[in-house]
């Protein structure tokens, strides 16, 4: 959002409230009346998110599981790929159980002569299609294979911070780790970062409102970003440069006068190419050469003249 639309929505909301003929007693009193008509609809809404859970459609266990841990609208994009992996799944080979983790080859119906490969444990899910990868959310294959391979809970390996229902309670671990084939690994990974996490919390409780130990954390991680090569190839000036839009930029570029030809005011070309300054040039010279020609035979006759006048004095 803009600052012109914050600067439109929050004029919008206070005008409300107030009028043009409010006293500065008048607009203490109705200015704290807007803060807590805020703060209301926005406890009434956490509660009710919190609170509300959306409709199941199907039976599974996965999809109740859903429901408590997903937002509303991250839920309805689950539910849907839920429901198609019951129906629009095609199991064509399984594999072995090898540690924990078996390998199903399966067959989308809306992706013609295409298959995909996922690796599912208990704690687990990796598809070939890489849904997760990119957007953080399961896809229909990995949801087909838990259902397959009875998993009746979403692993929360897979549940990202930023699309749980709770995601101000917690800190968000998960979302720094990859998808990898050594589930042992994503585990150990998954536990150390949710452990240096809340280390540096502790650290940042411990440092509270001090100026001095704030100011020895941040040097500290600081320093830690320059030893991982964090922003060393950055200057100062590409820190600071601002990103435009495509859109101002078009805008900035239509205000722009165009330069034109100052012959013909034309802006296809410049004075200096302008095939009307040739044609005028060219006329130019032969006005200039005819003048020319003209000032030399009146400097003739004048002279000839001349020369007649002073034979006859003489």
């Amino acid at each position: 959002m803009r600052t012109t639309s914050r600067s439109e929505s929050k004029n919008n909301f206070f005008s409300q409230f107030h009028r043009q003929s409010d006293s500065l007693c008048e607009f203490y009193l109705r200015f704290g009346s807007a803060m807590d008509r805020q703060r209301y609809e926005y406890d009434r809404l956490n509660q009710e998110d919190l609170s509300a859970i959306p409709s199941t459609v199907s039976k599974l266990f996965i999809e109740a599981d859903a429901a408590q841990l997903y937002t509303r609208p991250i839920f309805y994009k689950i539910q849907q790929d839920i429901l198609a992996s019951c129906y629009d799944m095609r199991i064509q080979d399984i594999g072995p159980l090898v540690d924990g983790v078996k390998c199903y080859i399966m067959k989308d119906v809306l992706k013609k002569d295409k298959l995909f490969e996922v690796k599912v444990s208990q704690n687990h899910a990796d598809c070939s299609c890489k849904k997760f990868v990119m957007c953080g959310i399961l896809c229909r294959h990995a949801f087909c294979a838990l259902n397959h391979f009875e998993v009746v809970k979403i692993p929360r390996l897979l549940v990202l911070n930023r699309w749980s229902r709770t995601a101000e309670n917690r800190p968000s671990s998960s979302k720094f780790v990859g998808v990898s084939d050594d589930f042992r690994k994503m585990e150990t990974v998954s536990l150390m970062v949710s452990n240096i996490w809340f280390s540096f919390q502790k650290s940042m409780n411990k440092a509270g409102v001090d100026v001095e130990k704030l100011s020895y954390v941040d040097k500290v991680v600081k320093q830690l970003n320059y030893d991982l090569g964090d922003g060393s190839g950055l200057t100062k000036k590409a820190h600071m440069e601002r990103f435009v839009r495509q859109r101002d930029k078009a805008i900035k570029e239509g205000n722009k006068r165009a330069r034109k030809c100052k012959f013909c005011q034309s802006s296809v070309h410049n004075a200096r190419t302008c095939p009307q300054k040739n044609n005028s040039s060219a006329v130019d010279a032969e006005k200039n050469k005819s003048s020319t020609e003209k000032n030399k035979s009146s400097t003739v006759d004048v002279t000839g003249e001349a020369e007649v006048d002073s034979g006859h004095e003489d």
